[in-house]
């Protein structure tokens, strides 16, 4: 059901670089036939049920509910995770300039600039 309707969007742009002209829609065109056929191979791999979908299947899988754990972690501990990382003080949220003297003296000296 998938490849007719992307059969059909690459018949649009061959009618519409037809009509257009060859050499604007050339790339596009060919882009979508290239992408057309990926998702063809890509669904026969997936209906077929082989070693190598089998073994796709399972990995999305596991990214999947790898990120859905992330989030939900995120959302149960993440003011404290930022908690721990606020600088409190007159410098504020990105630090500031230290009270001490820098250990950059050489650096800061305007001596060396012409």
């Amino acid at each position: 059901m998938a490849a007719a309707t992307a059969e059909e969007a690459v018949a649009a742009a061959a009618a519409a670089a037809a009509a257009s002209g060859p050499a604007e829609w050339e790339v596009p065109t060919k882009a979508l036939r290239a992408f057309t056929w990926l998702w063809q191979e890509f669904m026969s791999d997936w209906e077929a049920q082989d070693l190598r979908a089998a073994l796709f299947q399972l990995l999305l899988l596991w990214l999947l509910v790898s990120l859905l754990g992330i989030q939900v972690a995120w959302r149960v501990y993440g003011n404290t995770v930022t908690g721990l990382y606020y600088r409190q003080g007159p410098g504020g949220q990105n630090g500031g300039t230290p009270d001490g003297s820098s250990h950059f003296s050489m650096w800061e000296s305007s001596s060396n600039e012409s």
